[in-house]
C-alpha cells in the first residue's frame, strides 16, 4: 500500500490539500526510518550482550564502553550511521555486528529508491495516459 493511499484513506471526509499530504508523508518517512534504525539498535544491543558481536567507539576508553548507556547510547548513533550510509569511521563492528551492519546499509541505501518509486509508479496521478 502506498503511502498516499494509506493517508487518503485515513483523511477520507476531511478536504486535504497537497501540502498536508506532503506534511504527513514527511511523518511517515520520518517515522519509519526511525523504527529501522531503533531496531537494528536492539539487534546490536542483543548481539553484545550475547557476545556474537560488539561494535567499538575508537575514541573512548574500554571503561567507558562497558557502561549500559554508552552501549545503547552507541548502539543507536551506529544504526542512525550506518542506515543514512554516512559511515564516519568512529566506529567498527565486529563479530555477528559486522554482517548485521552490511544488511542494514543495504537497507538503506534501497530504501530512498523504494520510495521513490512507490510515487514514481504506484501513484495514480503520475500514470502514464494512453
Amino acid at each position: 500500500m502506498s503511502a498516499y493511499n494509506f493517508i487518503s484513506r485515513h483523511l477520507r471526509g476531511i478536504i486535504v490539500n497537497r501540502k498536508t499530504i506532503i506534511f504527513y508523508n514527511i511523518i511517515i518517512l520520518f517515522n519509519l526510518y526511525f523504527i529501522i534504525a531503533a531496531a537494528f539498535s536492539v539487534i546490536y544491543i542483543s548481539l553484545e550482550y550475547a557476545g556474537l558481536g560488539f561494535i567499538v567507539d575508537h575514541y573512548s576508553s574500554d571503561a567507558h564502553q562497558s557502561q549500559l548507556i554508552d552501549i545503547v547510547t552507541r548502539s543507536l548513533y551506529f544504526s542512525f550511521i550506518t542506515l543514512f550510509a554516512v559511515g564516519y569511521g568512529d566506529m567498527t563492528p565486529f563479530g555477528l555486528s559486522k554482517a548485521v551492519s552490511m544488511i542494514q546499509a543495504f537497507v538503506g541505501f534501497i530504501l530512498p529508491y523504494a520510495i521513490i518509486l512507490n510515487y514514481v509508479i504506484f501513484n495514480p496521478r503520475y500514470k502514464r495516459r494512453k
